[in-house]
């Protein structure tokens, strides 16, 4: 080993066996260590990590090798064989044939201790190299095996990045023989130097991985997270391993004095890990928004990015150990003293995951939340509105963060008894204005709607009490209904004897008629109109489609010679769009209060000294 490498037990196999310290994080073969690195696009092969082994400054943590043990095998009527998996006992009869195979092993304490004392395991520092080639018996199987920890990755890559040397073709192609042999003795002599550098002093912070095997059942698990639920896998000899037991019975200080290292000493590895991942990390300036991201997706990612993410489980389990030692905190990978999350988004802030990810989200646009919620009473409503924006002003409601709500009539939102006499409509609209969602609501005329509207605007909001729940220009209330205060009693008539199907063919004056006779206090005169003449219902989904039909197909009609729409219902269309264009999201805690606090969602209210 390197001679920076503590001579203590982060260095030593029999601690980690001892102690069980690969529960989580289990070693790998040589194959599945190679296989990880190149997923992490750290390009190595058996050929270089045998002679970095050879050279003495990268080895496995332990080396096993596998006993042959006799197994009997009895013959079948088709020929073929099976296996009986107990052993051969000496001097019994038997039908069959023996055969030796080698017996397999886990890395599980009572095993590998006993592996360990035989001789059948080792850590490879500790002996002379052997060429690799002599792992493999006669019929060219592995029998001798070397086991990484997945950890080792981070050394991995510093020495090959130390020991790489590079020359680009545009060079070799004008060199002289002279020059090729030049550039061989200066590669020979920065090859020796850099290889007896590192064997002299190895890298600086190449204990963190011996650190991180040591800290992995602890910690890893907490790692392994989408900043709401942790992902716990263990080795298939641990299946029923009790984590939570484990961290109960967890001494920081205790496991600091085993290993004999300083607190001094993992503050440091905890800044080079940090820096590290910091610079191999792609992805650096959406670290915060991949931490929410499920573990699952986060193993998709290639090359550096994936080797980034170790590295960032490197760096945190050394914080928390950290922590968990002195108390203080040191600072992740996207912190620093000039800079923190909580001085950006607000005091505790990041202590409320939901309330992080909302303002995080809303920093990359990526809330689902709408912007404005439209309420309306109808399913007519439901579906022209966002037709008429689209199709007459070419705005899509979904893209804007427009969602639509039917509250099928108004007294479906509103309590019927004196103790609840605005219902879900009132917390519906203080909760949405409280999460900055403006609510837009369209109301007929009729029942007690305008002392509803009152009350919205005037009453304290009891999620914010410095402003009211909603203000007067967000409830709109028809004079009439939408569809006597919107088209004229040609169109109405028009629409309605489409609807009557040779019924029945309607007259201005009929639908004149039906305004003059309207009234607040309810009764639908239209409907009363249809069902005289037809004897049946009239479907207002069905005339609203119609009508609003009107508008979309002659478009150049609905606006003056200034461009202002003729139509109320065009015009409130219009108001809700622009409300929803310049309602933008909140991504602090300081924005989110200013915004409660500026008239925007509700009228201010002066408190009194």
């Amino acid at each position: 080993m390197a001679s920076n490498t503590p001579k203590n037990k982060m260095a030593d196999l029999k601690y980690l066996i001892e102690n069980e310290l690969f529960i989580t994080r289990p070693l790998i073969s040589t194959d599945k260590f190679i296989s990880y690195c190149k997923e992490r696009g750290i390009r190595t092969s058996k050929q270089q990590l045998e002679q970095f082994e050879n050279l003495g400054v990268f080895y496995p943590i332990s080396r096993v090798r596998f006993p042959k043990i006799k197994t009997k095998i009895e013959y079948v009527d088709n020929g073929k064989s099976y296996r009986n998996l107990g052993e051969l006992i000496e001097g019994e009869e038997w039908s069959g044939y023996i055969r030796e195979k080698y017996e397999h092993f886990w890395f599980e304490r009572g095993d590998a201790k006993d592996w360990l004392e035989q001789g059948l395991m080792w850590d490879p520092a500790s002996q002379p190299f052997q060429a690799w080639e002599t792992f493999k018996d006669e019929n060219n199987y592995r029998y001798i095996e070397n086991f990484y920890s997945i950890f080792q990755c981070y050394s991995l890559y510093n020495l090959i990045r130390f020991t790489r040397f590079e020359l680009g073709a545009e060079w070799l192609v004008s060199y002289s023989d002279e020059d090729f042999e030049q550039l061989k003795r200066r590669a020979s002599d920065w090859a020796k130097m850099a290889i007896s550098h590192y064997q002299e002093n190895g890298i600086r912070g190449e204990a963190a991985p011996a650190l991180c095997q040591i800290l992995s059942n602890r910690y890893f698990p907490k790692t392994q997270s989408d900043k709401r639920y942790i992902k716990l896998s263990c080795s298939t000899p641990y299946h029923e391993w009790d984590w939570d037991e484990y961290c109960r019975n967890w001494d920081a200080k205790s496991v600091l004095a085993d290993i004999d290292i300083s607190i001094d000493a993992v503050e440091q590895l905890h800044r080079l890990v940090t820096i590290n991942a910091r610079s191999v990390d792609p992805l650096k300036r959406w670290y915060e928004l991949i931490s929410f991201v499920s573990v699952e997706e986060k193993k998709k990612l290639h090359g550096n990015a994936l080797l980034a993410q170790t590295l960032y489980s490197m760096e945190q389990m050394i914080r928390l150990f950290y922590e968990e030692l002195t108390g203080t905190k040191l600072y992740p990978p996207d912190e620093s003293p000039s800079w923190t999350k909580d001085k950006y988004y607000g005091d505790d802030v990041t202590q409320s995951e939901l309330q992080y990810l909302e303002f995080l989200t809303n920093k990359y646009r990526l809330n689902p939340r709408p912007k404005l919620i439209l309420v309306v009473e109808g399913h007519g409503e439901y579906e022209q509105f966002p037709r008429l924006s689209k199709e007459l002003l070419g705005y899509s409601f979904e893209k804007l963060g427009i969602e639509v709500v039917n509250i099928r009539g108004v007294g479906n939102f509103t309590g019927r008894k004196k103790t609840d006499r605005y219902g879900a409509l009132e917390r519906f609209i203080d909760n949405y204005h409280n999460r900055q969602t403006i609510v837009f609501v369209v109301l007929d005329n009729e029942g007690d709607v305008q002392t509803i509207k009152r009350r919205l605007i005037q009453a304290p909001s009891k999620y914010y009490d410095r402003r009211t729940i909603t203000k007067d220009e967000y409830i709109n209330i028809w004079d009439k209904n939408i569809e006597l205060d919107n088209f004229s009693c040609d169109e109405i008539a028009q629409a309605m004897t489409e609807l009557a199907s040779g019924i029945h063919t309607f007259e201005a004056n009929e639908i004149t008629e039906c305004e003059r006779c309207f009234t607040h206090k309810g009764g639908d005169t239209l409907q009363e109109l249809f069902n005289e003449k037809t004897g049946e219902k009239l479907s207002k989904t069905k005339l609203l489609k119609i009508l609003f039909g009107f508008i979309v197909s002659s478009p150049e009609n609905e606006f003056d010679e200034n461009g202002v729409s003729k139509r109320p219902v065009v015009q409130l269309i219009e108001k809700v769009i622009e409300l929803a264009t310049i309602n933008h999201q909140p991504t602090t805690l300081d924005v989110w209060r200013r915004n409660q606090e500026s008239g925007y969602l509700g009228e201010i209210i002066k408190h009194r000294n």
